[in-house]
């Protein structure tokens, strides 16, 4: 009876074990995005959504809580329990931006998250309203020193908000910031004519530039893009300008390794196919997948220099 039930026991201790033992992930899991929805951080995590759920054989569900530059969605993850079911699509403005500008940072960008992928780089566009009857950028300065002006960005702080400053200092032009929680409100009030130029992001401005109802005129990038070949880099016409955002996979700091390398593997296993490759160049972007030591070195860095840009911008995140 004592071997019976000592059996039994160890019976019970290895299945109890095995439950609690199961693989990653054996529930559905939450993606965060700090942005609304329709915006690039949006565009690129449902994309992501659907590889791990290929991949990994379980839900990935995309939740936006946007505002505040990003940071509230950001401090959401930084304080969710580092279990893996709650990740966040990060974008560069949050991580190294916000702590940069703000007197009272909500998180430290880089030491409450651990970063799995760095996904994607866009460069910024310069784009004209409707009613901006411009075709280049000197056309451009040229109408902006005869008349006030405003230029919008997705919050501030972001990097559609630094290019707009650094435009200003290299054309000694005046524009009136107007920030928008994100690209999609910001898209609609250019189209509507409410304000005049922006800065935002390519992929979410591509659709609206092929179609003809907003102008590119310039491109914040050292080199053109594949995806607007015929419009010329800022450099090129004269304006020093190179801003752009990364947009990757972080979780909150603590996430067990293998969860980290789990997700890592998936997501790249999904992007490096050809066909996604070429479907997310052709939006504008530049697909990237630097690991978790690379993606750590390149935020550290971003951060850095735009402590050292601020020195001249003097922006400030009340």
């Amino acid at each position: 009876m004592k071997k019976f039930l000592g059996f039994l026991f160890l019976l019970v201790t290895f299945f109890s074990t095995n439950a609690f033992a199961q693989p990653y992930p054996n529930k559905p899991v939450k993606i965060i995005i700090t942005y609304p929805v329709g915006g690039p951080a949006d565009q690129i995590a449902r994309d992501l959504a659907v590889g791990l759920t290929q991949n990994l054989g379980q839900s990935f569900v995309v939740e936006a809580k946007p505002g505040a530059s990003g940071s509230i969605g950001t401090a959401f993850v930084a304080k969710a329990a580092p279990d893996g079911y709650t990740l966040l699509v990060g974008a560069g403005a949050p991580h190294t931006a916000v702590p940069v500008f703000s007197a009272k940072p909500p998180y430290d960008g880089v030491k409450e998250f651990t970063p799995i992928l760095l996904i994607i780089d866009v460069p910024n566009v310069m784009v004209v309203a409707p009613h901006i009857k411009v075709n280049n950028v000197k056309e451009f300065i040229e109408l902006a020193k005869t008349k006030p002006m405003t230029f919008a960005s997705t919050g501030t702080g972001s990097s559609t908000h630094i290019a707009g400053e650094i435009f200003q200092i290299e054309t000694k032009t005046k524009l009136t910031h107007v920030p928008y929680k994100g690209a999609t409100p910001a898209i609609t009030d250019m189209l509507g004519g409410h304000v005049d130029v922006s800065f935002l992001n390519l992929s979410a401005m591509l659709p609206h530039i092929q179609s003809g109802k907003l102008r590119a005129i310039g491109v914040t990038a050292p080199t053109r893009s594949k995806a607007l070949p015929n419009v010329p880099t800022l450099v090129e016409q004269g304006v020093k300008d190179n801003t752009g955002s990364w947009y990757g996979l972080l979780a909150p700091v603590g996430i067990p390794e293998d969860i980290v390398k789990t997700l890592q593997n998936a997501a790249v296993k999904y992007f490096s196919q050809p066909e996604v490759r070429a479907r997310i160049e052709a939006g504008g972007s530049e697909l990237k997948l630097l690991d978790s030591k690379q993606f750590r070195a390149a935020m550290i860095q971003e951060k850095t220099e735009l402590s050292d840009l601020n020195k001249i911008l003097n922006l400030k995140i009340e």
